[in-house]
């Protein structure tokens, strides 16, 4: 049992350093794909008074799945017309049609990506319990 204790004594700080460093380098991924969302993406839209948000509650309420509205978005960005877009054609009265992308189709996708989590119900969803009295 001693010898045990010392092991972990001895690989005590290497367990530290990797449950301190490991979160953060996860967390780095996903941060810089939002400043990039913010910078490829919504910048314009915001610029452009473009409701981001609607527009993904639209593809979330036609087709349901991520996967599925991925793909649709990334369609739409590769080859963009109206009667690919999930808006209506009334919409582009007001809004530009968007020119197809420059990105490539790895970058695409996790900006994609970026874009649905930044959106999405799943974490902003509460449940509150009712407590009995």
């Amino acid at each position: 049992m001693e010898k045990i204790n010392n092991t972990a004594h001895r690989y005590s700080p290497v367990l530290l350093c990797i449950l301190v460093l490991i979160p953060g380098t996860l967390k780095a991924a996903p941060q810089q794909e939002t400043v990039s969302l913010q910078k490829q993406c919504l910048a314009c839209h915001e610029a452009q008074q473009i409701p981001s948000e609607m527009i993904y509650r639209r593809y979330l309420m036609r087709y349901s799945s991520k996967q599925t509205i991925k793909k649709k978005i990334f369609s739409y960005l590769q080859h963009p017309s109206v009667s690919t877009s999930i808006m209506p054609a009334p919409f582009f009265g007001k809004f530009p049609l968007k020119k197809a992308t420059t990105l490539d189709d790895k970058r695409l996708e996790r900006l994609i990506e970026a874009y649905i989590a930044h959106y999405d119900v799943d974490g902003k969803i509460v449940i509150v319990t009712q407590n009995e009295d």
